[in-house]
């Protein structure tokens, strides 16, 4: 909205009305018996407000926890055959998909994190960049768009994997396993590509 010029008022006029929103949502949501929400959607939810109550629905994520908070500075390494590692072990289901973030805090550490973190970043800000610099406001739209696109996924998929937000189910754009997503994003970025190597404005 900000990229396509809307205007202060509006997008601020947004946000007020999505803050109560979202806190009615999850007033809701705590109620016994909603008929809003399937029931395991309403269990993410709950098990991340109230692990202690939701032990096994909430199992992935208090075990990412462990694992990054494991890794410490500098990690385990890349050639950990620990049993105890989630990467060997069974504390995370399918951990090479959604919760990727949660091996690399483990064997790669805290510093290994910031780095893919940084990365991501860069990617983001150049596909941005690349928008500022696009001929019409379709180009800027696309590349600012593909560049909040990665942020966001980033942002929510860490945010998962270290409980400040319940699963979603969002891979680690460019880390996570799969397919899909990977493709997806290669071709987001040949179009952002290919937008910066139009003439550009000045």
């Amino acid at each position: 909205m900000f990229v396509a010029g809307l205007s202060y008022k509006i997008i601020g006029g947004i946000i007020v009305v999505a803050v109560p929103a979202a806190v009615l949502f999850f007033s809701i949501i705590l109620q016994p018996n909603q008929t809003l929400l399937q029931g395991y959607q309403a269990g993410r939810i709950l098990a991340w407000l109230k692990p202690e109550e939701y032990p096994e629905l909430a199992y992935q994520q208090m075990n990412s926890v462990i694992a990054i908070g494991s890794g410490q500075l500098y990690g385990k390494g890349l050639d950990t055959n620990l049993v105890s590692s989630v990467k060997n072990g069974n504390f995370i289901a399918e951990p090479q998909t959604d919760f990727i973030f949660a091996v690399a805090g483990e064997e790669l550490g805290f510093l290994g994190c910031c780095i893919i973190i940084i990365l991501e970043l860069l990617i983001a800000v150049e596909c941005i960049r690349i928008g500022k610099k696009a001929r019409d406001l379709a180009g800027t739209l696309v590349c600012c768009g593909m560049g909040a696109l990665i942020f966001l996924q980033t942002f929510i998929n860490i945010c998962v994997t270290t409980r400040i937000l319940p699963n979603t189910g969002l891979p680690l754009p460019f880390v996570s396993a799969g397919l899909t997503s990977l493709v997806t994003l290669f071709i987001g970025i040949g179009i952002v590509l290919n937008i910066g190597l139009q003439v550009r404005k000045y």
